[in-house]
C-alpha cells in the first residue's frame, strides 16, 4: 500500500498521541476534541489492518506495532515542519528585500547602529542600502523623485519637501545643529570646521555670533568632514542632534543650549499608493519610532 493509501492529518494525529501521556493531553497540544483524536487513531488503526494502542481505559500504552511506528513519525513531523518554515521564510525574502536610500551621514551616525534591532523584528525583509552625499540633497531631489517613481529604490530620506505630487512624504523629524568640541570649553582652542555656506552655519552665526566669532573658521567641503575631525579629536563643528547617541560623540563637550533649528525637515519618501508594500510600512513606522527615542 502507498503512503497516499494513508491519512496523514490521521499520521500526524498519532505522532503527537503516541508522545502524549493521555489522548486529553494530545487533545490539548493539537486544539481538537478528545473524540477526534480517537477518531483519527481509529482511521489509522482501521488503514493499517492492525492495533496502534491498548484498549484498556486505564492506562495508555502502545502496542508493538504502535511504539514502532510512533518512535519515527514525531521526529518526520517535526522535520517538515521546519522545512515548510525554512521554504516560508525563504520565499518571504525574495518579495521582501526593502531598497532603501539614505543620506550618509544618516546611515553612519545613527541608522547603521540600529539595523541589527530592525532585523531581529522583521528577519524575513533584507534591507538593500545605497547613499548619497548630504550636501547635494536640494539639487539631488529630480533623481531621489525619479528613482522612487521608477522603482529604483522603495523608500528614500530626504532634507526637504520634493515638489512632486506622485510621491507620498512622511516628516520623520525637524534637525537641530548643535555645537560639539574636543576641547571642553567650545570656544578655547582649535578651528571650526564647518561649510561657511550651510544653513546651519549660518543659523548659528545668526544666533550665537560671540561664540562663531571666538574661534577661526576652517572651511570643510562636506559636513561629514568637521564630523570625522572633532570626533577624532580635533576643534569644533555643528552635529545633528540626532547623531549624538553615537559613540564617536558621547566623549565630546556639546552645547544643546546653542542648538539651532535646521531650515529643512527630514522626510521619508515613498510612492504614493492606495496601499503599500508590508516591507515599506514595517521599516516606516519602525524608523519612526527609533527617531523618536533618539531626539
Amino acid at each position: 500500500m502507498l503512503l497516499k493509501n494513508y491519512s496523514l492529518n490521521a499520521l500526524r494525529v498519532f505522532a503527537v498521541a503516541a508522545n502524549a501521556s493521555s489522548f486529553k493531553h494530545a487533545a490539548q497540544q493539537l486544539g481538537l476534541s478528545q473524540s477526534a483524536v480517537t477518531r483519527h487513531i481509529q482511521t489509522l488503526e482501521e488503514q493499517l489492518g492492525t492495533q496502534l494502542f491498548h484498549r484498556d481505559n486505564r492506562i495508555h500504552a502502545l502496542t508493538p506495532a504502535g511504539e514502532l511506528l510512533g518512535e519515527q513519525l514525531l521526529t518526520l513531523f517535526q522535520q517538515l515542519e521546519q522545512s515548510v518554515e525554512r521554504a516560508r521564510v525563504s520565499g518571504d525574502e525574495a518579495l521582501t528585500t526593502l531598497r532603501i536610500y539614505v543620506p550618509s551621514n544618516v546611515l553612519r551616525w545613527w541608522l547603521a547602529s540600529r539595523l541589527a534591532d530592525f532585523t531581529a523584528i522583521y528577519p524575513h525583509i533584507r534591507l538593500q542600502l545605497d547613499t548619497y552625499d548630504d550636501t547635494v540633497a536640494d539639487h539631488h531631489h529630480a533623481a531621489i523623485a525619479l528613482g522612487v517613481q521608477q522603482g529604483a529604490f522603495d523608500l528614500a530620506l530626504v532634507h526637504g519637501r520634493i515638489k512632486d505630487r506622485n510621491l507620498k512624504q512622511q516628516n520623520l523629524y525637524s534637525p537641530r545643529y548643535a555645537p560639539v568640541s574636543a576641547a571642553s570649553d567650545i570656544t578655547t582652542s582649535g578651528h571650526w570646521w564647518v561649510q561657511p555656506q550651510s544653513e546651519a552655519w549660518q543659523a548659528y552665526r545668526r544666533d550665537f555670533p560671540v561664540q562663531a566669532q571666538a574661534l577661526p573658521v576652517q572651511a570643510v567641503a562636506k559636513p561629514s568632514i568637521g564630523l570625522e575631525l572633532v570626533s577624532n579629536g580635533t576643534g569644533s563643528t555643528l552635529v545633528d542632534t540626532l547623531y549624538l547617541q553615537h559613540p564617536a560623540f558621547r566623549s565630546l563637550q556639546c552645547s544643546q543650549d546653542q542648538a539651532v533649528d535646521g531650515k529643512h525637515d527630514v522626510f521619508v519618501v515613498t510612492r504614493q499608493a492606495a496601499r503599500h508594500p508590508v516591507a515599506v510600512v514595517a521599516f516606516s513606522k519602525w524608523l519612526q519610532s527609533r527617531v523618536q527615542q533618539s531626539l
